[in-house]
């Protein structure tokens, strides 16, 4: 009965694998239930009868690495080959091939700073959780974009990425952008934003998106009006991380902005140990070689198209 029954196992993997018979019709033929050809399929890979390869195939571009870190001196970077797909199925992939790499990181750091985005969003949502431990502290690097919170806003993403690691998390309990300096300097004299502040100091590792006056969350959110970012643009302003928004060398543009935003100073954030930019596609290429140039990130994770923007002469 065993012999006869490895033997239909055998034949049944072979009609569903190799002659490409649905589970229906080969229920039809043997006269069993649909039910029963899974169990015996299913069976058959547990004995090994059905041995599945997949060609070896490596979705990272070390090459590409390889050229960044030479042309740029940077310390971390992962690029991701580009697989056909829309642009949010492009930041889900690099999301999740760039996240072993960059949750080895995390376990090597004590104090963590998380900004918003939808890439850094991605990489975070790929993430494991970790063994139960004591995790870094997860800082919350800038207020909060709109009204109510998205999956890709700070706040979020620090949660996530705290329960992923049995972290502590430190968030800001304020909007990204206020009405005026005036407001900001209320904001910042609470005590519990305060506290944060003080840790922007200690910061080992922090990631941040990166984005442009065209696409950045504050764009997608319509947080601007077009006078403003034409205002922007008049005063050189190139890319923007944690909603402050730099020239092409990298140094934060003298704008009404400077004063609203509610976020860790780029100042502060040179200081830090090892800051990750984490982005996708070649419309961001100026904006991140600025903020290269202005010793803003000094590590990044990107799509293979926009490593090769970044590297491309201009």
């Amino acid at each position: 009965m065993a012999e006869d029954n490895s033997a239909l196992m055998t034949l049944v993997a072979r009609m569903y694998y190799l002659d490409g018979l649905g589970q229906s019709e080969i229920a039809q033929i043997y006269g069993v239930s649909r039910s029963k050809v899974s169990r015996l399929i299913t069976e058959a890979r547990h004995r090994g009868i059905v041995r599945i390869s997949v060609d070896e195939y490596d979705p990272r571009h070390y090459g590409l690495e390889q050229k960044l870190v030479a042309r740029f001196g940077l310390r971390h970077v992962v690029v991701v080959r580009n697989m056909p797909g829309a642009e949010e199925n492009l930041r889900r992939t690099v999301g999740y091939f760039a996240a072993s790499e960059a949750a080895e990181w995390i376990r090597q750091a004590t104090t963590v700073g998380i900004a918003g985005g939808r890439t850094l969003g991605a990489l975070i949502q790929a993430m494991e959780a970790q063994p139960p431990a004591s995790g870094p502290a997860v800082l919350q690097l800038m207020g909060t974009i709109g009204a109510s919170p998205s999956s890709i806003d700070a706040s979020e993403l620090c949660r996530m990425l705290a329960m992923r690691f049995h972290g502590v998390v430190q968030t800001i309990s304020a909007p990204a952008l206020v009405e005026d300096g005036r407001v900001r300097e209320m904001f910042l004299s609470h005590r519990q934003i305060r506290s944060v502040w003080r840790s922007f100091s200690s910061l080992d590792l922090a990631f941040v998106g990166i984005g442009t006056l065209d696409e950045s969350v504050f764009v997608v959110r319509d947080v601007f009006e077009p006078a403003e970012l034409k205002q922007l643009r008049s005063v050189g302003a190139v890319g923007e991380i944690c909603g402050r928004f730099f020239d092409a060398r990298g140094r934060e543009c003298e704008s009404p902005f400077r004063e609203r935003v509610i976020s860790i100073d780029l100042d502060v954030l040179r200081q830090c140990g090892d800051v990750v930019g984490v982005t996708t596609g070649r419309k961001r290429a100026a904006a991140i070689r600025a903020s290269i140039s202005g010793k803003l990130i000094n590590g990044l994770i990107i799509d293979e198209i926009g490593a090769r923007a970044v590297l491309e002469e201009v």
